[in-house]
């Protein structure tokens, strides 16, 4: 019975529930609280996202007012998931962000790398051919065109991309939202203890392909 009870839980729909309630067992319930921008399953963490896949995920448009108090949160965490919403929204995403965070906590973003992505193009470089045989496979991308410019198309459009950062444009928006000390690192690597070992995206794609696509960038509120 405790099985079945379990189940039909899990496979309740997550719309009907208020994330209200759980958001304010989470605050309650924990001392130090790590808020998780887009997806599910990290432990002692809230996870939230657009369409919760677990009914423990509190539903959350990462673009509008968070449903969470000032300067409540030590860290924030958001992996491949800002790509997938315009820029205006990425930006709305990232001062709610920062009004969440407590003095001296800390955001980790990793998202695809423009920088990396358009280097693809009539590129010669072992590494990114590499890149472009896997992902024409991983894909399904057609074949009979030349693979940097199907793999180029396919990073822009398919996805649901919406907006794809480099570096720079990632640490403007990023000071621009009120961060500072903002620091590049690869991924699953910190200085923080709290934030090493958090991406997931390798179990989608595998390390090869995580480590050249992704840009991880931390930064802070003081």
């Amino acid at each position: 019975m405790k099985n079945v009870l379990k189940r039909l839980l899990i496979a309740r729909p997550v719309t009907r529930l208020s994330a209200g309630p759980l958001i304010a067992r989470y605050l309650r319930t924990h001392a130090e609280r790590k808020l998780h921008l887009g997806g599910s399953g990290m432990q002692g963490w809230l996870n939230s996202d657009l369409e919760p896949s677990h009914w423990r995920t509190v539903r959350l448009d990462a673009t509008r007012p968070f449903p969470l108090p000032d300067a409540s949160f030590s860290l924030v965490f958001s992996e491949h998931m800002i790509e997938h919403v315009p820029l205006e929204g990425a930006r709305r995403m990232l001062a709610e962000a920062h009004r969440v965070l407590q003095p001296g906590g800390r955001i980790r973003i990793a998202t695809p790398d423009l920088a990396r992505i358009i280097g693809l193009y009539g590129t010669t470089d072992a590494a990114r051919r590499d890149y472009l045989r896997w992902s024409l496979a991983h894909n399904h991308l057609p074949g009979d065109l030349p693979a940097d410019v199907v793999v180029i198309n396919s990073l822009f459009h398919d996805h649901g991309h919406q907006f794809l950062f480099d570096e720079e444009a990632l640490t403007l928006v990023l000071r621009a939202a009120g961060f500072t000390g903002i620091q590049r690192h690869a991924p699953g690597e910190s200085e923080h203890p709290g934030l090493r070992n958090l991406e997931m995206h390798h179990y989608v794609i595998g390390h090869a392909a995580n480590n050249f696509e992704t840009l991880v960038l931390e930064a802070g509120k003081t």
